[in-house]
């Protein structure tokens, strides 16, 4: 993971204001104008910021290589599709029609951003993929985005126009918040942007992807954006399935039986299997454990894999089915 991921939330500073909306039924959509903020909506003892992208400083970026279809250009001022990462945004850019803006959203010295000239086609520009998310846990995904043209400049300019999407590595739609156009303003203002998602059962990873509709090169639709994070909002729930490492079934009535613990399900089905797969024990109910024999023979000590599948209610009419596998040592 680049060094420019920080597990922690910067302080907070003023905010001039904050303002919630209701999109549809793609959830809530957030955005937050001023100066420096860590506010999120996202919030309570138990969250904890996962991920945070601040793109560097100038002196150590890199291209975002497989995360764009942009084009990385060390200029100050990218032309259609293409992109830079830098400290600071030259004013005189095209003539002088963006905004100059000495430092990045983070605030740190030398801090970098992501500035970004929209192509002139719509489309994804940016993605983040994100493994190892706790399933039946919501997260929280923000951005701090600021329209770069001053306003006035363009007889007929472009406004970029964002929308978050989340999706499992699979496919699996998560969310989809459309934020819409980011108005032009006389003086630079860092908005953020945020998404909630529920993560399903799974263990693919997350895929998140900003996609501009605007549709218009030339002058406008230009953006700096700076601080992506992932928040997870309450913590992870304990493992619905729990085996023990290990059990010693040589007849002393200490850990003679695997026993398998698992929470409400409506059905169960276990199966043991050997080192090449062969089947040793199998059963449709908990109270039955393995006593580490087969055929009324000791088998012999070493690895054993298990493999649990449960049904679990959704609904008085509708069930989930989850499968969870691992490994316990037979131990003489």
């Amino acid at each position: 993971m680049p060094a420019h991921f920080v597990l922690r939330l910067k302080t907070a500073k003023r905010l001039r204001r904050s303002v919630c909306l209701v999109a549809g039924w793609f959830g809530v959509f957030t955005f937050t104008t001023g100066q420096h903020s860590a506010a999120q909506s996202c919030s309570g003892a138990t969250a904890e910021v996962l991920i945070r992208e601040s793109f560097g400083t100038a002196e150590a970026t890199a291209s975002l290589s497989g995360r764009t279809s942009y084009q990385y250009v060390t200029k100050a001022c990218p032309d259609n599709g293409e992109y830079t990462i830098a400290s600071a945004v030259d004013r005189t850019c095209f003539g002088s029609v963006w905004h100059g803006l000495p430092t990045d959203h983070t605030g740190n010295a030398g801090g970098a951003m992501l500035i970004v000239n929209g192509s002139d086609r719509p489309g994804e520009f940016f993605r983040q993929t994100i493994p190892g998310l706790c399933g039946g846990t919501t997260y929280e995904f923000s951005v701090w985005g600021l329209n770069l043209l001053q306003p006035n400049n363009c007889t007929d300019s472009s406004l970029p126009n964002l929308t978050i999407e989340i999706e499992t590595a699979g496919g699996r739609p998560l969310r989809r918040i459309d934020i819409g156009s980011i108005p032009e303003t006389v003086t630079p203002e860092w908005r953020r942007f945020s998404a909630s998602f529920t993560m399903p059962e799974t263990d693919e990873p997350v895929l998140v992807k900003l996609i501009n509709n605007a549709a218009a090169g030339g002058c406008g639709n230009d953006l700096a954006l700076d601080d992506l994070e992932l928040i997870r909002c309450s913590a992870c729930p304990p493992e619905p399935v729990y085996v023990p490492d290990a059990f010693t079934p040589n007849h002393d009535g200490h850990n003679d039986r695997l026993a398998i613990y698992l929470a409400e399900a409506v059905s169960v089905d276990i199966k043991i299997l050997d080192r090449w797969g062969s089947l040793v024990f199998a059963s449709n109910t908990l109270s039955e454990q393995w006593d580490g024999r087969f055929g009324g023979v000791d088998c012999p000590p070493g690895g054993y894999t298990w493999m649990v599948t449960y049904r679990v209610a959704d609904s008085p009419t509708t069930t989930s089915t989850y499968v969870r596998s691992g490994r316990v040592m037979l131990l003489r």
